[in-house]
């Protein structure tokens, strides 16, 4: 007889003990935001992906959750993984622009300035008076730009220490013709910079640069006064 409640105890008790394990994805989700309250966002992420599965078992889809799992797997730097989830809430319209925002900068962290530019110009096609897709987009052009006139800077040096202007001046005026060519790439990105993020002081110091190395004089004139 005490053999036998023993063992209805026991199985009592495993049951209870398996129910209370099994969570549904209302707790998950709750749990998650919780996490999120607490700026444990990798908790959270886990959480939340629990949810979504659970979710997914019966064919609903909750929109919030979607992005608050992208979100919390950028805040975690789990920028592959946030990918997927960012790119839903956006087609979903979720939060506005912040979807973008957020594609956009895991493409600046890879340095895939191109795949950036991608993102932002779709979410400035949804949200063109956006601050912030704006001003990234200034950045993105920036940071392209950059990278022939950092070139072009370079080529400069180089013939400015090699001493050519005095032993070779022709060869030193095409090393500055090589230059120059560096900062017509750099130019229209400059100026796309600055049609995004016009008061971007970066923007207007490198455009200030290359018009006045080009001997357009004019312009960085005009650039040296919105500097002021």
């Amino acid at each position: 007889m005490n053999y036998r409640i023993l063992t209805l105890t026991l199985f009592i008790g495993l049951t209870l003990s398996t129910l209370a394990q099994e969570k549904d994805a209302v707790t998950y989700n709750n749990e998650g935001n919780e996490f999120v309250r607490n700026k444990d966002y990798k908790s959270a992420y886990q959480a939340y992906i629990k949810a979504i599965e659970l979710y997914k078992a019966e064919g609903k889809t909750d929109t919030a959750l979607v992005y608050n799992t992208g979100y919390c797997a950028y805040k975690s730097k789990k920028y592959d993984d946030a990918l997927p989830y960012l790119k839903q809430a956006a087609d979903f319209g979720y939060k506005g622009a912040k979807p973008y925002i957020y594609l956009a900068q895991i493409q600046s962290k890879k340095k895939d300035y191109d795949g950036m530019e991608e993102y932002l110009l779709k979410g400035l096609e949804k949200y063109p008076k956006d601050k912030n897709l704006n001003k990234l987009m200034g950045s993105m052009y920036l940071k392209k730009g950059l990278v022939f006139f950092k070139q072009g800077n370079k080529i400069k040096k180089a013939a400015n220490d090699s001493g050519l202007n005095k032993t070779d001046p022709d060869k030193f005026k095409a090393e500055y013709a090589k230059a120059d060519e560096q900062f017509k790439k750099a130019l229209p990105f400059f100026e796309k910079s600055r049609k995004y993020s016009p008061k971007n002081k970066s923007t207007l110091k490198a455009l200030k640069n290359v018009y006045t190395s080009l001997n357009m004089t004019d312009k960085a004139a005009e650039v040296e006064k919105a500097l002021k």
